[in-house]
Parts: structure tokens; C-alpha cells; sequence
């Protein structure tokens, strides 16, 4: 997070970044490919979503990562193109 100031207006702007780093993605899209391979059980790993991805769609949409079910966040994943953080290719 970093602060700056709009020299025109005065007012505060509040920066969030997160860097996203190439080989995170590449063991990401690994992931998907193996979980064709894993068997599916109590708990199963569906998706890696940096945390600026979840205050995104917290800020645009009102959606709530932590608390919607699994099913209904990987849609919303898949629905504006955010399907590189989903870990698996199986029906949910």
C-alpha cells in the first residue's frame, strides 16, 4: 500500500498493489493440471486468490471470498476472468 497526494485537488490517494510473481503463477496452472490426477476428499484445494484479487472483488462487487460457498466463488473467478487462481479443471 502506498499514499500520494492529487496536487490538483489536495486529496489523498491510497495506492494497494500486490505483486504477482511469474513462477507462483506457473506452480498455479501446475496445480490445475495435476488435480485432474488427485482424488477428491473432505477437503480439497479449489483455488489460490491473492489478496488483492479478494479486496477487488469485495470493493467492485460486494462479493465476500471468506464467507461465499466455493462453488459460487469460483464462479465469480471464472466470470471476470480471474480462472488462473482456480486449482482444478473438476466440478465443484
Amino acid at each position: 500500500m502506498s499514499f500520494d497526494e492529487d496536487r490538483s485537488t489536495n486529496e489523498l490517494i491510497i495506492k494497494k498493489e500486490q505483486h504477482i510473481d511469474d513462477a507462483w503463477l506457473s506452480e498455479v496452472s501446475k496445480q490445475k493440471i495435476d488435480s485432474a490426477n488427485h482424488k477428491m476428499g473432505d477437503f480439497y484445494h479449489v483455488a489460490s486468490i491473492p489478496v488483492s484479487v479478494v479486496d477487488d472483488l469485495w470493493d467492485r462487487y460486494g462479493f465476500d471470498v471468506m464467507n461465499a460457498p466455493a462453488r459460487e466463488t469460483l464462479a465469480m473467478l471464472k466470470r471476470y476472468d480471474l480462472d488462473n487462481f482456480v486449482l482444478t479443471n473438476k466440478s465443484i
